[in-house]
């Protein structure tokens, strides 16, 4: 169902008058602070930015899942809720959302860290050829003033954030000057100045908002094309001709390298009144089939063969009556428009043929808005006006199907650590797995993979980043001590003799080897754990054997918080012990020999392992 009605002007300026100005142009009457944006007498707008999740990647549950509750979140409005989502594609500016952190640490590898920023910087501004992608959904509602419409807008705000939040995907609300930037990057494409705006520069210079966010000039002169500014524009609408649709229509439209915006301005029907409207149209439907089998009668041939058109809109009217009665499915009328802008009028035509080649693909048609360029345009931004009234009516499912949600971006604020480039959406991917729920990893490939470089990598990474971080590397194979040398680390060779070399001894304990716990204790536990693993076997130590052991540490360990030094040998204390008690299922022999000394509180406990 297309319905195409005559398209209403702009509510900023008065009936049947032109705009007179490039702010006339831009339909609403007020922005506030807080972000509620008054579009016209008795009707409020906020507007909520929200983040990516993994939809293209995930497994085909996981989508059905995100499906179904992407169904739920459109259900969630009413009749009296419209709302419009909006995808913009925008090159990005020099205020972009990712930023490079990485502060000069004043040594001697400032020139390395140097040109590793610039790195970075370079693949930022390289990484999607520079598109930034941001998507909102703004809602608006019908109040008497703002008193009125602020509470509203707030219930509505925490509901929509919390759906958003069941979906797995952050959101936020954006106040007034975000609002205003938004607007001010659409309506200035292709540039790169950043948006300069304060709400106390309105007081001193006596301009308004609009005069903050408009660009130099609009003409609408033509019928099919646009300028704004020194850019070229066209907007478009989609007229849907297929009976199923497919949830990569909108991923491929949003993936294309150009600047454009997509909006779907979503109006719900009420459900009585929608259910009557089909029950109307069945109606119709059989009142035809009694004229068309009159005519067969007439004719002289069989009533029974009817039209097949007449049948497939019959049981598709049968079909939708049913979804609406018994399958949670509601009707909405959505407008679907695209606008795109290039430098040159060329470069234009060349991405709308390619915008409409997509369509096709999907069994869609493109239509470009004769002398309504500037209703579309107007339309496209995020303030909850629709001034193309060209709407189709779709069920819940028919509607979700443009689902908003391609994957998940791996960007984190602050300083963080440049780890490639996304394969789906082609943006960097900066993370600080120090701020995660689990900050372990692991690097997994086939031989020869590239397994050693990306950890390397990854050690420079966080030395030129976190210089006072601890980096403890265990390199068996020697391949990581050039590394270390190079970036002035200290290389550790450890041994198992004493006398060779350095080496590490499990038996060192001190007074501080434990916080505020006994540190006896914890020592007893970690050396029956050893033990355990050296001589455990598959079925591990028996009860007595742990409690020989425990005992035998214990023993040793005791002086060290005595004034007299005294020596101790964990081995022959074990042996005493484990041979004293006839119920053991080792003999005495069982344990290495430990040599152990033990001085005086001040110093730490040594001991040196003995292997025969």
């Amino acid at each position: 169902m297309q319905v195409k009605r005559t398209p209403r002007r702009g509510p900023a300026r008065g009936k049947g008058r032109a705009a007179l100005s490039a702010q006339q142009t831009v339909p609403y009457l007020e922005m506030l602070k807080d972000g509620v944006c008054r579009v016209r007498d008795g009707y409020y707008t906020k507007t909520i930015a929200y983040e990516d999740i993994n939809y293209s990647v995930a497994s085909t549950e996981d989508q059905a899942a995100i499906f179904s509750g992407w169904c739920s979140f459109l259900n969630y409005f009413d009749s009296a809720l419209p709302f419009q989502l909006s995808f913009v594609n925008h090159r990005s500016r020099g205020g972009g959302r990712c930023k490079v952190n990485i502060p000069m640490a004043h040594d001697e590898f400032d020139s390395i860290r140097g040109e590793y920023v610039d790195m970075l910087k370079r693949q930022i501004a390289r990484s999607n050829n520079g598109i930034v992608r941001s998507k909102y959904i703004t809602f608006g509602v019908p109040a008497d003033g703002l008193e009125t419409a602020r509470p509203r807008l707030e219930r509505v705000s925490s509901d929509i954030m919390g759906n958003f939040k069941k979906l797995g995907a952050h959101s936020r609300v954006l106040n007034g000057r975000e609002r205003l930037e938004a607007l001010h990057g659409q309506l200035h494409p292709g540039g790169r100045e950043p948006f300069r705006f304060s709400w106390g520069d309105i007081p001193k210079t006596g301009m308004g908002t609009k005069d903050f966010i408009v660009p130099d000039s609009f003409d609408f002169r033509q019928s099919r094309t646009f300028r704004v500014g020194q850019s070229w524009g066209a907007a478009s609408f989609l007229q849907i001709m297929a009976s199923e649709l497919s949830d990569k229509l909108l991923l491929e439209l949003l993936e294309l390298d150009a600047e454009m915006t997509v909006t779907l301005h979503v109006q719900t029907v009420d459900q009585t009144k929608a259910i009557k409207t089909v029950k109307g149209k069945i109606s119709d439907i059989d009142k035809m089939k009694v004229e068309e089998q009159r005519k067969a009668t007439r004719s002289g041939y069989d009533p029974d063969i009817l039209p097949p058109d007449l049948i497939t809109y019959a049981k598709d009217a049968a079909a939708l009556l049913a979804d609406l009665q018994s399958r949670n499915e509601r009707m909405f009328l959505l407008t679907f428009l695209v606008v795109n802008t290039a430098p040159t009028r060329e470069r234009l035509e060349n991405e709308v043929f390619t915008v409409s080649g997509i369509a096709q693909k999907h069994n869609c048609t493109l239509r470009r808005l004769d002398w309504q360029q500037e209703q579309g345009y107007m339309s496209s931004l995020p303030l909850g006006w629709n001034g193309i009234e060209i709407q189709r009516g779709m069920t819940t499912s028919s509607t979700a199907i443009f689902i908003p949600f391609m994957t998940k971006e791996l960007r984190m604020d602050g300083q963080a650590l440049y780890y490639g480039m996304n394969a789906l959406s082609n943006n960097v991917i900066m993370a600080d797995r120090k701020r995660l729920k689990n900050p372990n990893g692991m690097f997994l490939g086939t031989p020869g993979s590239g397994k050693s470089f990306a950890a390397k990598r990854e050690i420079v990474n966080v030395f030129l980043t976190w210089p006072e971080d601890d980096i403890v590397i265990a390199d068996p194979e020697g391949e990581y001590y050039p590394l270390v040398n190079r970036l002035g680390g200290q290389v550790v060779k450890l041994t198992p003799s004493a006398s060779s070399g350095t080496y590490i001894n499990p038996m060192d304990i001190n007074p501080d080897y434990a916080d505020d716990e006994d540190p006896l204790s914890l020592k007893s536990d970690f050396i029956l754990s050893l033990c355990e693993l050296i001589v455990g076997g598959r079925g591990g130590l028996a009860p007595v054997e742990k409690t020989v052991i425990d005992r035998a540490v214990r023993n040793v360990y005791r002086p060290i918080w005595q004034t007299r030094p005294r020596s101790g040998c964990l081995f022959s204390r074990t042996c005493t012990r484990s041979c004293s008690n006839s119920r053991s299922r080792r003999p005495g022999g069982w344990l290495r020999p430990w040599s152990c000394t033990v001085r005086d509180r001040s110093t730490s406990l040594t001991t040196v392992p003995m292997w025969r």
